[in-house]
Order: C-alpha cells, then structure tokens, then sequence
C-alpha cells in the first residue's frame, strides 16, 4: 500500500483527519485503565517514555529513539503502530499516514500559507475540539495531565529545502558513524535528525511548527506524524541510491549501545519485541508515490 503526499491527495488526508479524530476519542478507542485518555494518548506517552530512557543511563544524550541509530527505525516502527490503529479506527486495511512534504512548503515566499495549515486540513486541530491531555512540565520534565487546546507557534527559523535533503541522500555513503551519538561527525541518520550540519532537517521542522511540537509530549500534534513520516521517506530514498549501506552499529557493538544495536530490541510499550532490523526493509510494509523528487535512483 502507499503513502502520500498530504497536500496531492484530499483522500488520503481527509482519511488521516478522521481516523486521528476517532482515535483521540476515548468514548471509541479509550486507554484501558486510564479515564478520559484515548489510544491516541498512548502515544504521547510512548514518546515522551522513549526521549526519558537514557542509553546507557550514565548519560544525557542518546535515549531509546532519539540521538542514536535507532532514531530511524523507531519512528518507522511508531508510524507503522499507529498505522495499524488508524486502519481499525477506518475500518480500512488499505490505509497508510501521508507525509507532509515541508521542502515544498520552503519553496514559497510565507511557508506558514501552506494549505496544510488551512482549517480544512490541519489548522482545524488547533480549536477547542482537539484537546491537549498529556503534556511535558516545563518544570520538571515529567508528563502530566492536562486539559487544553493543542499550542503553535508557526515560522521560528527555515524549513528545509529539497536541495538540502538531496544533497544528504546523495553525499553520505554510511547509515552511522560512531560515536553513534549527537556527536556523530557524518553518516545519513545524524544528518537528518538534525544534530550535526547546516540543514538541521528532522529538528528545524519541530522547531518551526513550535508549541506542542517543541516537546517530549509531541505528538500531540497530528502533524508529528506527517512530519515523521516524511522523515522516513528520506530513509527510502537513501536506502533505495544506498543498497550496499546497511544499518548500523551490528551486534559487535558493545552493550552501552543496547537499543540501537541492529538485533534489539526497540523500545515498546506493547507485549512485542521489534529490532531495528525489522524495520530495514519498509516495502514489507508500505510503499512511497515518490521518492525520485529525492534522489536519482539507479544513478
């Protein structure tokens, strides 16, 4: 099945407006043992978790899903999650989360007069209907409950641009470097999650959407997964022009690296256990419309 670009397929992003809303709704899809929390509330929490649990704890840095090379295949495996969710929630097998291509957005003169934020597509999410109920403290860091509309504050810095995306898929050889950190001086997952070069790709877009999407409790906000989804499509296009270039660290690596390593397991708070070799081959789940607006394949 295949994903597509929010903003060329009314079909598909009207059916991500309504599976989303039917998630959210603990009357239809209710957290069990959680009063007034959904399933889409599950994973605000399963994020924010993620970003708490440091690997290894005797640091600050890498976490379970985010500044290591586990970022890539976590958040593949979270889209895929939530896809399943969505698909019961549409009555629909087909259905897989459209991407929002934000390198399209950077093109134009006022990125924040993208349709995507028109109240017909996701600018509708910010009314009193969609309601905040699981925030991170500013204070303290922790997750808390709450009741509030979802926060924005669009256009702090640059999207990025195509050019740049393009030039990280064609220039970088390797999945991973060590130290397999923020630090990382080069390899394709470091570039895009944005700790290391001018493009700051995976981070500028949380950045420049901000509010909600400037914390551990991000996917509050529906584009987070529109957002991430795009993120991985990256990935494709790289693993498409990159056959040979495999994931890394392997399992030589030593247990300081437990989460990202390519036979861990990812972090889950479902009864299931997940590697990020699993998440390797993407067409066993999905397929991307495009991915040559990113990279000459077979060149």
């Amino acid at each position: 099945m295949i994903r597509r670009n929010f903003l060329a397929d009314a079909e598909a992003a009207q059916k991500y407006i309504d599976g989303v809303k039917r998630l959210k709704d603990p009357a239809q899809f209710p957290w069990r043992g959680r009063n007034n929390l959904s399933m889409y509330d599950v994973f605000v929490f399963w994020h924010h978790q993620s970003m708490m649990m440091m690997t290894p704890p005797s640091q600050s840095d890498r976490n379970a899903a985010h500044s290591g090379p586990a970022f890539l295949p976590w958040h593949r495996y979270f889209l895929i999650t939530l896809e399943g969710f969505l698909r019961r929630a549409l009555n629909d097998d087909d259905f897989r989360i459209p991407y929002w291509d934000w390198t399209a957005d950077a093109e134009l003169s006022e990125s924040v007069t993208s349709p995507v934020w028109s109240n017909s597509n996701l600018g509708q999410f910010a009314g009193s209907d969609w309601r905040v109920r699981l925030e991170m403290s500013l204070r303290t860091g922790d997750l808390r409950e709450t009741d509030r509309s979802l926060q924005r504050d669009l256009g702090g810095g640059q999207l990025p641009r195509r050019s740049e995306v393009r030039t990280i898929i064609h220039d970088q050889s390797a999945y991973d470097v060590p130290p397999f950190n923020s630090s990382s001086p080069r390899g394709l997952r470091n570039l895009t999650e944005g700790w290391i070069g001018p493009e700051r790709i995976h981070n500028s877009v949380h950045v420049w959407v901000g509010g909600d999407m400037s914390l551990s409790s991000s996917p509050n906000d529906p584009v987070f997964f529109l957002h991430h989804c795009n993120v991985d499509r990256i990935w494709a296009a790289w693993q498409e022009r990159n056959p040979a270039s495999g994931y890394l660290p392997d399992m030589s690596a030593p247990d300081t690296l437990q989460f990202h390593r390519i036979d861990d397991a990812l972090y889950s708070i479902f009864e299931e256990t997940v590697t990020p070799g699993d998440m390797v081959d993407y067409k066993r789940y999905y397929e991307y419309d495009s991915l040559s607006d990113l990279a000459d394949l077979g060149t």
